[in-house]
């Protein structure tokens, strides 16, 4: 049987959970919310659980860090997900640029 798009998905996340928690340590860790945060809601993903997003978008593009001279990925994705006209702005620049 082909696994579906579904599984692979919750297969993949339980994967990248168990590297980040090997990653950040047991004391660094911060488990998802149980339920999928839409973006109305977004606003109630915590610093760490942000944060931690970024240690895995370092980790998946091998980059030096989320964090180095004028690059700051992770008040980038704090900003990004908790004020919605920062995210207005934000999104205006990267249609601006094509991206």
């Amino acid at each position: 049987m082909t696994p579906t798009d579904k599984t692979l998905k919750q297969e993949a996340t339980i994967q990248i959970n168990q590297a980040l928690r090997l990653c950040r340590g047991q004391e660094s860790y911060v488990a998802p919310p149980n339920e999928t945060v839409t973006c109305g809601s977004y606003r109630m993903l915590d610093r760490f659980q942000c944060d931690q997003g970024v240690v895995a978008l370092v980790l998946a593009c091998n980059l030096s860090g989320g964090s180095v001279n004028d690059v700051d990925l992770y008040k980038l994705v704090r900003t990004y997900l908790w004020d919605e006209c920062a995210r207005a702005e934000i999104n205006a620049v990267v249609k601006r640029h094509g991206l």
